[in-house]
């Protein structure tokens, strides 16, 4: 069988703690470099390292499973690749301690503060305790899932991956790449594929791989149905979203948070927003903030 790696990106959400050390926030304010090579360091002589395919939780990592089913299905024999803003470039039946590390910015773990400082810590990432090598693992064929912000910081790495000419999809994605076919996040498609927006990249990567009808990953007849599929299947989602006061907002933070304490704020008001409601960014960040400070 043909030999498929499928990269998808780690979840915010996991099934431990980090231990005081290993979240982002607890570094000192210092340079890039510093900061990395003081996180490399704490990662290397961190305990409690579990099975990374255990770790992750979220809908997007639950929905994991369909896609590499679907792609033995299709007659691949599919490896999963974790590319995490924590631990750089990892196969998910390796072992690492629960940590805290994003590369969406303005959250307390964010890695950087511009796409330059995402894409510089990425790199040095290549150099993590168990990190892989982006040059030779990332072969096609190749499935990316891949968030914007997460293929942002791994710019370098997918435009060389692109001058190869391997058989490679990108699903999601930052912007289209000259040697790799995109599949961009369509949000006009999640009414028909289901789910919330946050897992909607991975059940099209499981959609595109369910319509395979042979092992060839870009071939030019499935892209053709796909087209006319999504074409048949977008819906328009933009709607009025209903206004909250605060009282409601806070209200909206504190039982969502209830039911998952480790909840970030970007995941909540996506949540907020999923549901139908309203609120700005900057008077959401307050109200959150005023949540947590309670706890």
């Amino acid at each position: 069988m043909t030999k498929l790696t499928v990269v998808v990106t780690c979840s915010d959400r996991k099934s431990e703690t980090p231990q005081v050390g290993l979240r982002v926030r607890d570094l000192p304010k210092a340079g890039l470099d510093v900061r990395s090579a003081m996180w490399r360091s704490r990662l290397g002589g961190a305990g409690g390292a579990r099975l990374l395919a255990g770790l992750y939780r979220g809908e997007s990592w639950s929905l994991v499973p369909d896609v590499m089913a679907s792609a033995q299905q299709a007659g691949f024999t599919p490896r999963l690749l974790v590319a995490s803003a924590g631990l750089g470039l990892r196969d998910a039946n390796s072992l690492a301690p629960a940590y805290a590390a994003t590369f969406a910015l303005r959250q307390q773990d964010s890695v950087g503060e511009t796409a330059a400082d995402l894409r510089g810590w990425w790199h040095t990432l290549h150099a993590a305790p168990g990190a892989l090598d982006p040059d030779r693992e990332l072969r096609g064929p190749l499935l990316l899932v891949l968030s914007h912000a997460y293929a942002a910081a791994m710019s370098a790495d997918l435009e060389a991956l692109g001058r190869r000419s391997d058989d490679v999809l990108l699903v999601g994605g930052a912007g289209d790449i000259p040697g790799i076919t995109r599949l961009p996040a369509d949000r006009g498609l999640r009414a028909a594929l289901g789910g919330t927006s946050t897992g909607l990249t991975t059940r099209m990567a499981h959609r595109w791989l369910a319509g395979l009808t042979r092992p060839s990953l870009t071939c030019s007849a499935r892209m053709g149905e796909w087209r006319t599929w999504a074409d048949d299947a977008r819906r328009d989602e933009s709607w009025a979203r209903q206004p909250l006061d605060d009282l409601e907002v806070l209200q909206f933070i504190r039982e969502a948070r209830a039911g998952d304490p480790g909840m970030s704020r970007t995941r909540a008001l996506r949540k907020l927003r999923d549901s139908g409601k309203a609120c700005e960014q900057s008077r959401f960040a307050v109200l959150y903030r005023r949540v947590v400070s309670e706890s």
